[in-house]
């Protein structure tokens, strides 16, 4: 048996010889570098597919808060308007007016007229 040469020594060797020893070299650097960019088109498909995922999930977490906080301003808008109600029926005055337009209510010794209108 002879005797087996490094691939270093193989290199040098085939520098100098025909074409077959290239082509030999040659089809197995276009094997790796054919399964290096399989490789490398995997795993940027899975990274590109991740970001779209992660895209999506943003744009649709951007949308509830938005609506949270046209949600909470509703909120602000409404407790602002129920303290105001609320301090106005705090007042004697405001409360008796209230009764007696909307209610009808009279104090005593007062009459209630309805004046209807005939055409």
């Amino acid at each position: 048996m002879g005797k087996r040469q490094s691939n270093v020594a193989q290199l040098h060797a085939n520098i100098g010889k025909p074409k077959q020893a290239k082509q030999l070299m040659s089809t197995r650097r276009k094997k790796r570098a054919l399964m290096i960019s399989g490789a490398i088109a995997v795993v940027t498909f899975c990274l590109g597919f991740q970001l779209y995922e992660a895209k999506a999930n943003l744009n649709q977490v951007n949308g509830q808060i938005h609506s949270e906080k046209i949600n909470l301003k509703k909120q602000k808008t409404k407790a602002a308007e129920l303290k105001q109600k609320n301090k106005l029926l705090k007042n004697e005055d405001y409360v008796k007016d209230l009764a007696h337009t909307k209610y009808g209510y009279l104090q005593k010794g007062e009459t209630n007229y309805h004046l209807s209108s005939s055409k």
